[in-house]
């Protein structure tokens, strides 16, 4: 057979084959892991957003929870003004009773506050933690990138060194018995 016969009768054509598979599979791991970390953007952006909801929410219920309570204080202080300009007896009788309401409702107050900060204070802590994770999970990625592009400069290299050799079969023989190949 001559010596520029059919490919399969080149050693170096196999070779060239498992680089440009071993190529592929690099480049298919890429778009997958491309794939995977815009999947993984998008289920951080979204958790992102219902823990700001989540936060938004229980503000404003907390708020409206205020609200509610300073206009039931507003309105009883107004009812205790009207009692005590019609008796003095009532009024002292209202009071007292008022301020047990009073006191009461600046417990509940005081509760719904401190409910308020620890539920501000867990989503602190929650949001904390997810953008400790979501960190974490970053440093990995862009570890596993930074891996991904060494192998595909080292397949690279190894695709330069392959068709270097193909067209010369002496600087092939030179490269193989090089040190470090």
């Amino acid at each position: 057979m001559p010596a520029n016969g059919p490919r399969a009768s080149n050693p170096t054509n196999g070779n060239n084959d498992a680089a440009q598979d071993a190529l592929r599979a690099a480049e298919t791991e890429i778009r997958h892991l491309k794939g995977t970390i815009a999947a993984l953007r998008e289920s951080l952006e979204s958790e992102r957003y219902a823990r700001e909801q989540a936060v938004q929410t229980a503000v404003a219920v907390a708020n409206d929870e205020i609200v509610q309570l300073k206009a039931t204080v507003s309105a009883m202080r107004d009812q205790v003004d009207s009692v005590r300009a019609s008796k003095d007896d009532a009024v002292q009788t209202a009071v007292r009773t008022t301020a047990d309401e009073v006191a009461q409702l600046k417990a509940a107050v005081q509760a719904l506050r401190d409910q308020m900060d620890s539920v501000r204070h867990d989503a602190d802590q929650r949001i904390q933690q997810f953008q400790r994770e979501a960190h974490d999970e970053i440093k990995q990625l862009r570890a596993t990138i930074q891996d991904l592009r060494d192998r595909l400069e080292d397949a690279q290299r190894s695709g330069v060194a392959m068709r270097a050799a193909r067209s010369d079969p002496t600087r092939a023989a030179k490269l193989e018995h090089a040190p470090g190949t």
